[in-house]
């Protein structure tokens, strides 16, 4: 269990450094900026309805990365450890014998 705890601490406190996201940030602006161009010859007028397509693809993978460095927190998008803790706490009480306790995550615990 420290071991895991010690992994998930690492995680948590190594977030991506910030030029290696200004790197990723330009890269995909100017990829996507010279994209059309490069299409122009081979699909003509469709070349900025396709390269619009695929910007949005590349900056929504890009705030797909921001939202997965900080995986443990509150928001909506982050893991769901309080029903993890209701499940482990539900198999280890059935386990050693105690009592059964449902808890619905938005209710509070029922004892039953």
């Amino acid at each position: 269990m420290c071991d895991a705890i010690g992994g998930c601490e690492r995680i948590a406190a190594t977030p991506i450094p910030f030029t290696y996201s200004v790197i990723i940030h330009r890269t995909i602006f100017l990829y996507c900026l010279l994209l059309p161009f490069g299409l122009v010859y081979s699909i003509g007028l469709m070349a900025p309805i396709i390269a619009t397509f695929f910007s949005y693809i590349f900056f929504a993978l890009e705030k797909l990365r921001i939202e997965l460095e900080d995986p443990f927190g509150l928001e909506p998008n982050d893991l769901p450890f309080t029903a993890l803790r209701v499940g482990i706490e539900a198999t280890l009480r059935e386990a050693l014998g105690g009592e059964n306790i449902t808890c619905p995550i938005s209710n509070g615990c029922i004892q039953t």
